[in-house]
């Protein structure tokens, strides 16, 4: 009995030890999953599908009037009057202000006397060729000194005319210039004025889209400064070239504001719907990598990211058109593509058909490692 009980103590020595050898050698596969789960890189992908497309060119714009014009003063000379200010609407040919233009009704005074006096040389020459008392070339150089003078009085009249500022066309007087008394130099800016009722807007369309735009497509927009109302306009035309520095075609876009709810300067959101494909691969945009010419996607393959170079054409703002690279179904990363390189372990946060699922598992897996 007492053998027995010597020999008890060394066989509990013995099952401690080999108990502490299993435990060091093969670790619990609880650890294993929390050093696999470290490893991976969360990410959220989405599936390529099949479906319809409408490509859409979208860029931002300021409102320009069709008709405006800076108006000068050709005469140099004092203001008399001002009789339009900023804001008011004006008729072509309508009086906007009167310069000074004493010294100019004097010049033109004078040249008419002087055209009188010429014109009295010229009848009272031909007379005397008639009767011979004066040689042929005399009448000629008082007839051509008669023509000049008539131009000199034609000349002095512009000028006194020009005293008078006139609007070009019909439009809104957008900035004033001048005070009532001040000097003016020849050339002297006065007013500003636009006409409201056609503005346009200049677009630069890259030339991959420029080609399936034409005079006469509808133009959608939104002005930043009157909230979410929607405009319609149309495209009126489309350069025959394309800029060699950016690539691009100027696009212009005209719009009819007969009701004046607009006004040049303003800032705009435009959108044009040029193509519709009725069978596109498609993808979301946030999975493409690269710049034209050299575009990739990570692909998920057996819980890895492989880099795919693809080839894109039209999209429609959040979704592109895939033309090589990738097939339907494919599982593509949309988020978390920084923190990746070929061959990175994944672990999917959101996926198309089991987003939540997935998203559920990994919360429980996070809190089961945190408990």
């Amino acid at each position: 009995m007492s053998r027995l009980t010597a020999l008890l103590p060394l066989s509990l020595v013995l099952a401690t030890a080999l108990t502490a050898c299993s435990s060091t050698s093969a670790p619990p596969a609880k650890d294993a999953a929390k050093v696999e789960t470290k490893d991976a890189r969360p990410v959220e992908t989405a599936r390529v599908e099949q479906g319809e497309l409408t490509a859409r060119y979208a860029a931002t714009a300021t409102l320009q009037a069709e008709h405006e014009a800076k108006l000068i003063s050709e005469v140099p000379g004092t203001v008399l009057d001002l009789l339009v200010e900023e804001g008011d609407a004006v008729r072509k040919g309508q009086l906007l202000a009167r310069i000074d233009a004493a010294h100019s009704r004097l010049q033109l005074r004078e040249a008419n006397a002087d055209l009188q006096r010429r014109q009295n040389d010229v009848a009272r020459g031909e007379k005397l060729l008639a009767r011979k008392l004066i040689a042929a070339n005399a009448q000629d150089q008082a007839e051509s000194e008669f023509a000049v003078r008539r131009a000199e009085v034609n000349l002095a009249r512009v000028r006194v005319e020009k005293s008078e500022i006139r609007a070009p066309f019909d439009g809104i007087i957008t900035r004033r210039w001048i005070k009532q008394g001040q000097l003016l130099a020849a050339n002297a800016a006065v007013f500003d004025m636009a006409n409201f009722t056609d503005l346009r807007a200049e677009l630069r369309v890259p030339e991959r889209d420029a080609v399936a735009i034409a005079a006469g497509q509808r133009v959608d927009f939104t002005v930043d400064a009157l909230g979410s109302r929607q405009f319609e306009a149309k495209v009126e035309r489309v350069a025959p070239v394309v800029d060699r520095d950016s690539g691009t075609v100027k696009v212009t876009v005209r719009v009819d504001n007969h009701d004046h709810s607009l006004r040049p300067g303003l800032f705009t959101r435009m959108d044009i719907a040029f193509l519709h494909v009725a069978n596109a691969v498609l993808m979301p945009k946030t999975a493409v990598l690269g710049s034209r010419g050299a575009e990739t996607a990570y692909v998920i393959e057996d819980g890895k990211a492989h880099r795919q170079p693809i080839r894109t054409g039209h999209d429609s703002g959040t979704r592109v058109q895939v033309l090589e690279g990738l097939a339907v179904g494919a599982e593509v990363v949309v988020t978390g593509q920084a923190s990746l390189n070929e061959g990175s372990l994944v672990e999917v946060l959101h996926d198309d058909a089991d987003g939540r699922l997935a998203q559920t598992r990994i919360l429980a897996r996070t809190d089961n490692s945190g408990s």
